[in-house]
Formats: structure tokens, C-alpha cells, sequence
């Protein structure tokens, strides 16, 4: 289990992203939004279910139930028993990040990767490559972009998330975050 971080807004973690974490960016979700991602990132997937009851069992409130008891709970049953902050491992936040991203924001994904080059198939990436070829104004533009088109908090999470999962290949992305987070944007949409 991880500790509990202080929870931080999207806004607060945008004006210091070099202190970002992976455990501190779910802590600043709403409980619906964590929610909604833990459910997409497992489903019925039988490892992860298994990582999660013993993520459970690891609780005070869940310590004394049985493995079966959870085979019947569904998605959506272990994302609430879950989303607390501080309850997961990063691993499984970071794959519950990629999903929200992957399963619902794949047109503001792909809009945003067509504008900096770089390949995608309906706005996955299957080989990051090298280096990104979008020099800072481009990049910038981009994200101004970006954040003029779709709702504020869904851009700098996912630009969070971006800069939290790879940080030296969307490094640049730090100083836009600065500006938004410290100037602040006009709320998109």
C-alpha cells in the first residue's frame, strides 16, 4: 500500500510539476473520476482481479473477507471499494490512468498528437518514439490548442499523466503546466 498523499488539485500539481507523482495525481481526482478509471482499467481481467482482492484484503474493512467472496463483484463494485487515495499501488493507478485516457479521450488524445507529430492509431501511441520532433513553440501551441477545445481539467490531467508516466520524453510539457497551473486557464467548454 502507498501512503496517503496531501490531495492537491489538477490546478496546484499543474504549477509544480516536478514534484508530481503518480499516487499524488489520483489523490487529486474526484472520487467519481477514480472510479470511473479503475473500472476501465480491469473489467474482467482475472490477474488484475487478483491483484486487487489482495489490495482489498490488505484493508481493515475488507481484511477478514474470503477471496471468493469477491468473484462476483463486478467493475464497478471493486472501483468503489478502491478509489480512496491511498489504497493503491502506483502500478495500478497508472494502468487505471492510461484507461480513462485510452477508453474515453481518444479524440482529445488524437487531436493533441497529430498536432506535436507524433504516431498514433485513434490517439494510441504503440511505439513512443526517440525523442519528440515538436520544438517547445509547437508544442505550446498545441496545448494552447488543446485546452481551448476541451474541458480544462481533462487537459491537464492528461497532460499530468503524460508528464507524470514519461517524463523525459513529454518534459516539455512542464513549463505550459507551470504557466497554466500558476496563471490558471479559462475553464474550456
Amino acid at each position: 500500500m502507498t501512503t496517503r498523499p496531501d490531495p492537491r488539485s489538477l490546478t496546484d500539481l499543474a504549477a509544480a510539476p516536478d514534484t508530481l507523482t503518480v499516487p499524488a495525481l489520483w489523490a487529486a481526482l474526484t472520487p467519481d473520476v477514480r472510479r470511473h478509471a479503475l473500472a476501465l482499467s480491469f473489467g474482467e481481467d482475472r490477474s488484475v482481479r487478483n491483484t486487487l482482492v489482495g489490495l482489498l484484503r490488505k484493508t481493515p474493512r475488507y481484511r477478514s473477507f474470503r477471496p471468493t467472496s469477491f468473484s462476483s463483484w463486478s467493475a464497478e463494485q471493486f472501483a468503489d471499494a478502491l478509489k480512496a487515495p491511498g489504497t493503491l499501488t502506483p502500478e495500478v493507478i497508472q494502468a487505471a490512468l492510461i484507461a480513462l485516457h485510452v477508453e474515453d479521450r481518444r479524440p482529445m488524445l488524437g487531436a493533441f498528437l497529430d498536432a506535436v507529430g507524433v504516431p498514433h492509431t485513434d490517439g494510441v501511441i504503440a511505439d513512443l518514439p526517440d525523442s519528440l520532433a515538436a520544438d517547445q513553440g509547437t508544442l505550446f501551441r498545441a496545448a494552447d490548442d488543446l485546452a481551448a477545445r476541451f474541458p480544462r481539467d481533462e487537459v491537464l490531467l492528461y497532460f499530468l499523466t503524460l508528464v507524470v508516466l514519461e517524463p523525459q520524453f513529454w518534459g516539455g510539457l512542464k513549463a505550459w503546466l507551470v504557466r497554466s497551473g500558476s496563471a490558471g486557464l479559462e475553464d474550456g467548454r
